[in-house]
């Protein structure tokens, strides 16, 4: 059974990528870096991998996409996106006499990091060159951060917002922001009794791209400050810059930075000193930051 496993892992990780030309363009990472195409569906599908499997197994895995569409007055977005980690603890043990004796091999798999998030995004055209009237915007956003503790989070945002800039060689300008107010459900996976789960929240997105020795540089930020509960912020924070391969292929890192002023709580075993049995559990915050280094091939469409 267990190399059954490894085998079935090993499988989805040469697979994954003759399929990626069949994710929907609900799954993105990041919003389509080209302006869309009256009538049709435009952006990119990112993949990153990586994997160690025989004495001892670890696997990663990253798919995403990003697509617009504009039909008349309104523009469609959609993103999302998933992230998953998993290792594998092998444990090897001899049965038998010195001189005979058979190995048998266990594998416990766990997975270590896991998140997924979905958008939508329905806004009118973004203005022209020259002009910075704001433009009204509604979308609505779900997502799943099992290392920070969120079970299931989802908002729904409606605002205004606008451009800057002369257009770039891109079809979009290099500047963008948006302001909004969100209804914002957040289950946890501890529920902190201090912290309710409906609240409500304002929204600042922010987007900023330019082009440096024919590498494409974008930094986009998503900040929500919760109205019920002011000392309760959370920021989003993307840097990424993307090294053109061809017409439909890049190269792309990312750095990622995840800040959560109340951080999820976490259940932990409680011990009265090392090497002694657990005594209990106890409940303690997370740490408020998380930092996600991604390096991915970036296929456009």
């Amino acid at each position: 059974m267990p190399a059954r496993a490894s085998r079935s892992r090993i499988l989805r990780l040469v697979l994954v990528p003759a399929l990626l030309g069949a994710v929907p363009p609900a799954l993105a990472q990041t919003a389509d870096d080209r302006a869309p195409v009256a009538g049709r569906w435009t952006g990119q599908a990112n993949l990153n991998l990586a994997g160690s499997y025989g004495n001892a197994g670890s696997g990663s895995l990253g798919v995403s996409a990003a697509a617009a569409r504009q039909a008349g007055w309104l523009r469609v977005a959609l993103e999302g996106g998933l992230l998953r980690t998993s290792t594998d603890t092998v444990t090897r043990e001899a049965f038998g006499a010195p001189d005979s004796f058979s190995v048998r091999r266990t594998v416990e798999s766990q997975t270590s990091a896991d998140r997924t998030h979905l958008r939508a995004r329905f806004s009118e055209p973004s203005p022209e060159d020259g002009d910075t009237s704001p433009r009204f915007f509604a979308a609505a956003g779900w997502e799943r951060d099992a290392p920070a503790g969120v079970r299931s989070r989802f908002d729904l945002t409606v605002g205004v917002g606008t451009a800057w800039g002369r257009t770039g060689a891109g079809g979009r300008r290099p500047f963008e922001t948006s302001l909004g107010l969100s209804a914002i459900h957040q289950s946890d996976q501890v529920a902190d009794p201090g912290v309710e789960r409906a609240s409500v929240g304002l929204r600042l997105d922010v987007r900023a791209q330019t082009s440096y020795r024919g590498a494409d540089l974008e930094v986009v930020s998503a900040s929500t400050w919760n109205l019920r509960n002011t000392d309760d912020l959370r920021l989003d924070v993307t840097g990424s810059a993307s090294l053109p391969l061809s017409q439909r292929l890049a190269f792309r890192t990312s750095v990622q930075t995840l800040f959560d002023s109340r951080p999820a709580l976490e259940r932990l075993s409680l011990f009265p000193a090392p090497g002694q049995p657990a005594a209990g559990t106890v409940v303690a915050s997370r740490r408020r930051t998380d930092l996600i280094v991604l390096a991915s091939l970036v296929v456009r469409f």
